[in-house]
């Protein structure tokens, strides 16, 4: 996910959990969260038919792997 007016040099896919390189790029969908890229055009699919309640769902898994690998605080708090 990213703002509207920015591109990053890399994104993560909501779905599957892959990063997106800046030639990879071909995959997006927006809403009001922002824009989001993915990896291939199944996990595109994925995300666009969810309902709320399954976005809701993929963007906790998401933040999940977010905090497993940038986690900045020191173990036993770091998961």
């Amino acid at each position: 996910m990213t703002d509207k007016n920015t591109i990053p040099e890399s994104a993560v896919d909501p779905i599957c959990g892959k990063t997106v390189g800046p030639g990879q790029r071909q995959y997006s969908s927006s809403d009001d969260k922002g824009v989001h890229y993915f990896c291939s055009e199944a996990c595109q699919r994925q995300y666009d038919a969810a309902d709320k309640k399954t976005k809701k769902g993929i963007w906790a898994r998401y933040t999940e792997r977010l905090e497993k690998t940038h986690c900045t605080r020191n173990p036993p708090e770091c998961r």
